[in-house]
């Protein structure tokens, strides 16, 4: 990605102009694992061995970063989320409607999530008369790196009661009709769409007729993206896992790009190869910069920070077939021993980094002058 980038910003910058706060990610993303961020060097007293360690840049954008804090975020959602099967619902944007969410990113994506999450809890608390566990995840990329706003939710099969007595259960292989879901979602998102226009707070662009926009994906035979996947025998944390690849990262891995050269980028996507003209392929990529402090991860009902400690408590304890007192549940053991393995690699690969690999002996440490702004 950092090779891509070098070769096409430029290019890029050029034919569409950027704007300061992409300007700053670009900037730090080739600064990544360079020279122009510091690091120390590690000396070899034996055959004089030199090996340069440089600092990451941290972005949350960055394809070579965010790794230990993803791997730390599973472990603590792992141990936090109840230990029930948990439904994905997945809530997209009408293509009709992805010029606007980019513009207007700040209004949209946490928007969407708000219906997402009020439908579902709506539902639950007619239904099932209780209180669902929902966390959601956003995503705004497809394969082709083309811009796909969806969020995928991550809902308990089953719930809190409203006065806090029991836990009522669902099936495993339904939570709520699909099509109910997204006609309440449609019309949640499209009267919040409308209340931001009203009060001024999006900026549709020129030329862009919005009522009439509103109007055709209000339709009934428009199709709104509204997924249910049931959990089947998964258990929650792969879907977890899934979530978490892309929590400190966007739209593409190192490990996709399959060539760059002076004229193209390919990488691989779920049909195939695609090769993107350079400039297009940093274009494709800065549609996923988020704006500053823009959440990509939100909590409701039984996960919402406010309530987690007493409302989440006390669904554990009204869970059926509960461990023993002191004993960790299956969720809870696995981020135990994810936590161990992390502990023993990271000290594993602390050490052999002291090592040198050439002669095996000790490596010390001197500090790297930082590179010139």
């Amino acid at each position: 990605m950092s090779d891509a980038l070098r070769r096409h910003a430029d290019a890029f910058v050029a034919r569409h102009g950027v704007d300061p706060y992409r300007a700053r990610v670009l900037k730090r993303l080739l600064a990544c694992r360079t020279g122009a961020l510091g690091g120390h060097v590690l000396v070899c007293d034996g055959c004089g061995h030199r090996q340069p360690v440089y600092k990451s840049c941290d972005d949350r954008h960055c394809p070579q970063c965010g790794g230990a804090k993803a791997a730390r975020w599973l472990e603590e959602r792992a141990g936090r989320m109840l230990d029930v099967p948990h439904f994905q619902v997945v809530f997209t944007l009408p293509s009709e409607l992805r010029g606007v969410a980019h513009r207007n990113p700040r209004v949209v994506y946490p928007l969407m999530a708000r219906m997402g999450a009020s439908v579902l809890a709506d539902l639950a608390a007619q239904r099932l008369d209780a209180r669902l566990g929902i966390t959601a995840v956003l995503h705004t990329w497809t394969s082709h790196l083309g811009l796909h706003p969806h969020w995928h939710l991550l809902v308990t099969a089953g719930g809190l009661s409203l006065d806090g007595q029991r836990w009522v259960g669902t099936r495993t292989d339904f939570l709520f009709p699909t099509k109910v879901i997204a006609r309440m979602y449609r019309g949640r998102l499209l009267q919040g769409l409308i209340d931001a226009v009203q009060a001024g707070d999006l900026d549709v662009g020129e030329g862009v007729d919005l009522d009439r926009t509103l109007r055709l994906v209000a339709k009934r035979h428009k199709q709104w993206g509204v997924h249910v996947e049931a959990p089947g025998d998964r258990p929650v944390r792969h879907a977890l896992k899934y979530l978490a690849r892309y929590l400190h990262r966007v739209a593409i891995s190192d490990a996709r790009i399959l060539s760059v050269s002076d004229h193209q980028v390919a990488f691989r996507t779920k049909t195939g190869t695609c090769r993107l003209e350079g400039a297009e392929f940093v274009r494709r990529f800065l549609l996923h910069v988020l704006p500053k402090g823009l959440r990509k991860v939100r909590h409701y009902g039984l996960y919402a920070p406010g309530t987690v400690h007493r409302d989440l408590e006390e669904a554990r304890a009204h869970l059926p077939d509960r461990p023993a007192a002191g004993m960790p549940t299956e969720l809870e053991a696995e981020a135990i021993l994810a936590a161990c393995e992390r502990t023993v690699a990271t000290r594993d690969r602390a050490k052999d980094r002291l090592v040198c690999p050439h002669c095996e002996g000790h490596l010390r440490t001197e500090p790297l002058a930082r590179g010139p702004p």
